[in-house]
């Protein structure tokens, strides 16, 4: 038999750009919450909450009153950017243990998976390998995103420099509160805001690397354990010769299975419900938000490539999810149309028949994740890309 599930499957080294970054950021749920890591969370959490102060200091005492609402807009992409990663980091924290439990269960699955014939090790293999591509996906949007803001300021500052008119040029635009806006300029001060700024940078980062491939890695993982739940029900009464006994001892294999991906499911639901319906909302203004920034330039005649890559970042943000949410749906889907076209109605077991009907019947309800109020699904993103829109013409009309 060949071997498509090596020794080395694990869910820690099979998706380890998502679990290096949640480990830079010292968000991952095996990073044990003693006194250093206090300490590093702490600081992380105060660089933070400075960037989150000083933008809206800057959008509150600055743009709105100036009428600058290009620069406001700029800055409130920025409030919920680290309001965003917060929140994910506290939810990390929050279900620490349940989080660990899932990661756990993937490994679990990976171990039995070294037993299973040649066909069932090519789909866990084949859903392990899409969910690297999704980690693949979120690094090159956010690290490409996020490089843009401090590259676009050293390469104005280099211009300026070999002009020889030298300028400081800082990553956000911002107006500072009190003393620290007079000298903001001066080599020492300038520098500090600058690192701090672009450490809030490299925060962010690592938390949309590390955070958000999570859910959808769980969700391709368990359409994986649906095709197997599927392939398996397809052969369940194929040879006539089987004894009923197997046949039920191999239904009440798939009845578990089936009973632990349930239970998965809500498990991620608890977890992921709440962020989601935020997660859906502020892309509904993000959205808007980014296409107004970018028009704004094309007026002027520039090109704003920093909200050019947040403006796809974004939309990967809620797509994604989105789109593999989908794909558990539409393979619950298939796995009910497999169990009613197994060939039960051949067979005379009566416990096996409503063990069959009791299958079909909680197969009706979707196999889906969900926000508060709705399904995440392809329809609910396109929901919302209508929503954007109509917030994006009443910006224009209001503002352009």
């Amino acid at each position: 038999m060949t071997k498509f599930i090596y020794e080395n499957l694990k869910f820690e080294t099979k998706f380890w750009i998502a679990t290096m970054a949640m480990r830079l950021n010292r968000s991952h749920p095996y990073v044990p919450r003693d006194k250093q890591w206090r300490i590093q969370f702490g600081a992380i959490l105060m660089v933070s909450a400075a960037c989150f102060i000083f933008l809206l200091y800057s959008i509150l005492a600055h743009d709105i009153q100036n009428g600058d609402f290009a620069d406001a807009s700029k800055n409130v992409i920025m409030v919920i950017v680290a309001y965003t990663i917060t929140y994910k980091y506290s939810i990390l924290l929050r279900y620490q243990e349940s989080v660990t439990e899932l990661i756990r269960i993937v490994d679990e699955d990976y171990e039995l998976a070294k037993e299973f014939c040649e066909e069932e090790q090519r789909i866990v293999s084949h859903y392990a390998e899409k969910g690297v591509k999704v980690c693949q996906y979120w690094f090159v949007s956010a690290c490409s995103t996020s490089a843009i803001f401090p590259l676009k300021a050293f390469l104005l500052m280099g211009k300026s420099y070999m002009a020889g008119e030298f300028k400081l040029v800082p990553m956000f635009e911002l107006t500072y509160p009190g003393i620290l806006e007079d000298y903001k300029n001066v080599h020492v001060i300038f520098c500090m805001l600058f690192c701090m700024t672009l450490f809030f940078d490299f925060y962010a980062t690592s938390m949309y690397v590390g955070f958000d491939p999570i859910v959808p890695i769980f969700m391709l993982h368990l359409c994986g354990q649906i095709d197997i739940l599927n392939l398996r029900i397809s052969k369940l009464f194929s040879d006539p010769k089987v004894p009923d006994e197997v046949v039920r001892q191999n239904l009440r294999k798939i009845i578990v299975k089936l009973q632990d991906i349930y239970e998965f499911v809500e498990v991620i639901k608890t977890n992921f419900t709440v962020l989601y319906e935020f997660n859906m909302k502020t892309t509904t203004f993000l959205l808007p938000l980014n296409a107004f920034q970018i028009t704004e330039s094309l007026r002027n005649g520039e090109i704003n490539l920093e909200f050019m890559g947040f403006f796809s970042a974004v939309i990967l943000h809620f797509y994604m999810p989105c789109y593999y949410s989908d794909l558990l749906m539409e393979t619950g889907e298939n796995f009910r149309l497999a169990i009613y076209s197994c060939g039960w109605e051949k067979h005379s077991d009566q416990r096996i028949l409503r063990s069959i009907l009791f299958m079909l019947t909680r197969a009706i309800k979707p196999l889906v994740i969900s926000t508060i109020f709705c399904a995440i699904c392809l329809d609910t993103f396109a929901e919302m890309c209508r929503h954007s829109y109509s917030i994006f013409n009443l910006m224009n009309a209001a503002w352009a």
